[in-house]
């Protein structure tokens, strides 16, 4: 039964005169949709108004086959939410409370990410080709192919294969330059760059080399070296050495942190590596915790969390930590015995520290019940700055990866494959959109599932 409780608009995106030449040129085509209710025909654009359906209130749209469940309602005035469902990413808009339908047919989308100023929206297609769309979810383009890294530079310049773009504000995608070889990360306020020179000019024969840490103050800037370590190759031992792998830059000009790979072993990482700081050129890299991959929040005034604990089962030696850049140590957040924390988020302001609390399970199998077993056992925590008690948010079953918004009063975090809102710490929380994979298939390495890679949040500061 549907009833007309101030309809939520469902629509394909707009797309630009300049993105149709782009796709004539390409030779690309496009599928056409079926259509459930009346098309109308606007500047190229299909618009379709789905009412609301009953059971959720005013302002649900209903999932079905070709769309997912969304409530309008409960995300009204909560800023822009991309979010990968089952392959396809929509744009939902808290403030004209419209569902967008971005991507296209076949298409398998992935890593939504807002632009610094708010204006547009990269994701991946198909693993690897890079994708540019309006916040709004209007007007996706193909911008470029290629791995590496990658994202929004602070000053709004995109990082994509191997170019720097620039987006002008009529959506005019331009390269102006090669990514400089190299670059590694950058700090979230542009003060610094990393960079990590090769170290190995040649693995044909017997080699050694160099290998660099350094930091320049912007992307083209001097570079400083902040860390060396020799490599070698022979074609009897192989690699040998400590490469770098990844690395953090802490905003204000903190520290960076860094992780090696022994070896260059295509085994070790998943099981957890060291986790280094340093704060200062030529300065000795202090160990501060072991992590699987580099699950770090960053807070205010030189302080940052980490997740601590090897091993690449998701469900075993997991803990939060609280970390000090100025003394490089860590604490370990307080929880009760037989549970593990992980996932931490900061608020804006610093004074909050969000993350997941769940039991320690011996599964040795990754089969969906066992993911989904597990998953419900979360609950979400705060832990006040000033506190070394955390406290539980009532209601939160099954979170994982909790995000704060912009303004420190909100939380959205995702439980049973569905995005949920906590408009404050102490409501109640809503669900927004579900599901985010295809049922039945939640995608994990070792019970590891990357949440992440399927929603952004843009809000209302």
């Amino acid at each position: 039964m549907l009833i007309d409780h101030e309809p939520a608009a469902v629509r394909e995106p707009v797309l630009d005169d300049a993105d149709a030449l782009i796709r004539q040129a390409r030779r690309r085509t496009r599928r056409r949709r079926g259509r459930i209710a009346v098309v109308v025909l606007l500047v190229g654009a299909c618009v379709l108004g789905f009412f609301a359906a009953t059971g959720g209130g005013g302002g649900v749209v209903a999932e079905t086959a070709s769309r997912p469940f969304v409530d309008v309602r409960a995300f009204s005035h909560g800023g822009a939410l991309a979010f990968v469902s089952r392959g396809q990413l929509w744009v939902l808009d808290g403030d004209t409370n419209e569902l967008v339908h971005v991507s296209r047919g076949s298409q398998r989308a992935a890593d939504p990410q807002f632009s610094p100023n708010g204006r547009w929206l990269t994701y991946l297609v198909d693993s690897s080709q890079v994708w540019l769309a309006r916040s709004s979810g209007a007007s996706p383009r193909y911008v470029t192919t290629g791995g590496g890294v990658g994202g929004w530079l602070p000053d709004g310049r995109l990082v994509a294969g191997s170019g720097l773009w620039t987006i002008s504000s009529t959506g005019i995608v331009a390269r102006v330059a090669t990514v400089p070889r190299g670059l590694a990360t950058w700090s979230p306020d542009g003060g610094r760059y990393v960079f990590f020179s090769a170290g190995l000019g040649s693995t044909a024969k017997a080699s050694s080399g160099t290998q660099r840490l350094e930091v320049a103050s912007s992307l083209s800037g001097k570079r400083t070296t902040w860390y060396t370590g020799k490599v070698s190759f022979t074609p009897q031992s192989g690699l040998q050495g400590d490469f770098l792998l990844d690395a953090v830059a802490l905003p204000a000009r903190e520290g960076i942190l860094f992780q090696f790979d022994p070896d260059q072993s295509a085994d070790l990482p998943a099981d957890g590596l060291e986790l280094y700081e340093l704060r200062a050129p030529a300065a000795r890299p202090k160990q501060i915790g072991l992590t699987v991959g580099l699950p770090i929040a960053i807070g205010a005034h030189g302080t940052f969390a980490i997740t601590n604990g090897g091993n690449r089962y998701a469900w075993v030696t997991k803990s939060v930590e609280t970390c000090s850049a100025a003394s490089a140590v860590c604490t370990p957040v307080p929880t009760a015995h037989g549970e593990l924390s992980f996932d931490p988020a900061w608020s804006p302001n610093g004074k909050q520290l969000a993350f997941v609390e769940a039991p320690t399970i011996t599964a040795t199998n990754f089969f969906q019940a066992t993911l989904k077993r597990w998953y419900a056992t979360h609950s979400l925590w705060i832990l006040q700055r000033a506190s070394t008690t955390p406290s539980e948010i009532n209601g939160t079953g099954g979170a994982s990866t909790p995000t704060w918004s912009a303004n420190g009063k909100s939380v959205m975090y995702v439980a049973n494959d569905a995005l949920w809102l906590l408009p404050t710490l102490s409501s109640k929380p809503v669900r927004i959109a579900a599901p985010l994979f295809t049922p039945n298939n939640w995608q994990s390495f070792f019970g590891e599932i990357n949440w992440t890679d399927q929603f952004a949040w843009l809000s209302h500061p």
